[in-house]
């Protein structure tokens, strides 16, 4: 894969990876009470089973290889914490550590603004340490794991663009890797990008919102390009920190399937708004309000949205471009 453009003078920060960065033991208490109890179970529409299941190369599932899978947060309905959008794309991260086993290959990679903490090492270590998949996983056997994931702190969105380049090179070399030992099993590997979308205000800000615009564009093809080319064993995550909307919702709109309609209706659509909205959205209103998130969503496969419903986190699929899951939704607690 050819690196981004050379019009960009900055260089990001080399790899570490995140076992490196925990100097001394972290506690690892955690919330460990009941998840807030699911309104049906086993129905299609249901997204819990397919955080549950994971990362994996089945075409038919949302968190599939192949595809870039973008979270982003409703602004109007949300909080605005790293926190907030950053526990499903850690549980991913964390249930996609723990199946596979580690090894002398990464298993992912993060890009990730310096300031983000969800995906901290210590968050990290407290994260694998609790899954209940793995339950009383000692502090030496969870580095293990962590030995496998390379953070590459990013400054602005050239270093985010540099870096992007870099992974490509290294995914390239685990392709060649993979290919002279075709009797090893194929591990998934991912690949976590953080705050494209906030970063590129940067340039808008430097520039104007065109050359903006035209360079996210330009990252978000590499993204794809590679997620085509490896599409058998990568997984592409963006997490957008600034938000889509605005957006209005109904105050005494609940989080149940009786009251949600398909997003495949076509009734209180307005025009122009690219089929982009939220199952518990007032009709009228657009989730993508500028070009800047047009153009960030054009370069997603699937895109989900995480907002609040009566207090509750609810996470549904706007979007799901090469797949069937248009329409699914789940609630999420964070006591998993």
């Amino acid at each position: 894969m050819a690196s981004p453009t050379s019009v960009y003078t900055a260089e990001p920060a080399y790899p570490i990876l995140a076992h490196s960065l925990l100097a001394k033991p972290e506690s690892t208490t955690t919330n460990t009470g009941d998840s807030v109890d699911e309104v049906v179970q086993n129905h299609d529409w249901n997204l819990k089973d397919d955080w549950d299941t994971g990362i994996q190369a089945n075409k038919s599932g949302i968190f599939r290889c192949g595809a870039v899978i973008g979270f982003s947060r409703l602004r109007s309905r949300s909080k605005d914490t790293d926190e907030y959008i950053g526990q499903i794309p850690r549980y991913l991260l964390t249930s996609h550590l723990l199946r596979s086993p580690p090894s002398s290959e990464p298993s992912t990679f993060i890009i990730y603004p310096s300031n983000f903490d969800a995906l901290a090492p210590r968050i990290l270590l407290n994260a694998l340490q609790s899954a209940t998949e793995r339950p009383g996983l000692s502090k030496t056997e969870a580095l293990r794991y962590l030995e496998t994931v390379q953070l590459l702190p990013v400054q602005n969105f050239p270093n985010a663009a540099q870096a992007i380049g870099k992974v490509s090179e290294s995914l390239q070399e685990l392709q060649e890797t993979r290919q002279n030992a075709p009797a090893e099993p194929t591990q998934p590997v991912m690949l976590i990008v953080v705050g494209l979308d906030t970063l590129v205000e940067g340039v808008i800000r430097a520039s104007n919102p065109v050359r903006g615009t035209a360079l996210l564009a330009a990252t978000l093809r590499n993204l794809t390009r590679m997620a085509r080319a490896y599409t058998s064993w990568l997984s592409i995550i963006l997490i957008n920190t600034s938000g889509l909307g605005p957006a209005h919702f109904e105050s005494h709109y609940p989080p149940d399937s009786n009251s949600t309609k398909n997003l495949g209706d076509e009734d209180g659509r307005p025009p122009g708004d690219d089929g982009i909205h939220s199952i518990f959205q007032t009709p009228g209103s657009v989730l993508l309000s500028t070009l800047l998130m047009k153009t960030l969503d054009q370069g997603i496969d699937t895109h989900i949205l995480l907002s609040d419903v009566k207090a509750t986190q609810v996470a549904e699929v706007i979007k799901d471009r090469v797949g069937t899951g248009l329409g699914k939704w789940g609630i999420w607690s964070s006591k998993r």
